[in-house]
């Protein structure tokens, strides 16, 4: 009886998952704003008004449009979140201008993490209720601190480099 029960709960964990990524995109559609945060080493640095349009464009790809309002002028980002396969979280964000970045979609977040001009970005959306909680972090790829890479008790140790983080934003954004 026991296993009956236990094989029951992960059938339902592993088909709720399956119905998570068959339910993504299409469930995150609609308008969402809230108020961007950009930290600082122990404060708020600057505040915007921030909003996210998910709106279906065809089968497999949906409008990612995300704006920006510094000081009354407005920074509009016109992306698109493209499809590539649902069965395994894998999506496109295609900022056009020839920027494309891989995205993953896996336990209700959609993740991307990419290097820019000596930084690198993890980028993630979570649906949460009515919103999207949107985070980023930055980090310095310049001067990494390399540290393993040795022989320790007849065992090798891998190189392991860590990275100065120096940036974090956060914006909880509801329908509206």
């Amino acid at each position: 009886m026991k296993i009956t029960i236990k094989l029951g709960l992960v059938f339902m964990l592993l088909s709720s998952n399956l119905f998570s990524q068959i339910a993504f995109p299409k469930s995150w559609e609609g308008n969402y704003k809230g108020e961007l945060q950009i930290f600082g080493v122990d404060s708020v640095k600057m505040k915007l008004l921030m909003k996210l349009d998910i709106l279906q464009k065809s089968d497999s790809v949906y409008q990612f449009k995300i704006s920006y309002d510094f000081k009354g002028k407005e920074d509009i980002r016109d992306y698109e979140l493209k499809i590539v396969d649902t069965k395994s979280g894998k999506y496109l964000i295609d900022e056009k201008y020839t920027i494309v970045i891989d995205a993953f979609y896996k336990m209700g977040i959609l993740t991307s993490f990419f290097e820019v001009m000596d930084s690198y970005i993890i980028s993630t959306y979570t649906k949460m209720n009515d919103g999207l909680i949107f985070e980023i972090i930055s980090a310095d790829g310049k001067n990494p601190n390399s540290s393993g890479n040795a022989k320790f008790e007849s065992e090798d140790i891998p190189e392991v480099k860590s990275y100065v983080v120096n940036g974090r934003q956060k914006a909880v954004l509801r329908k509206y």
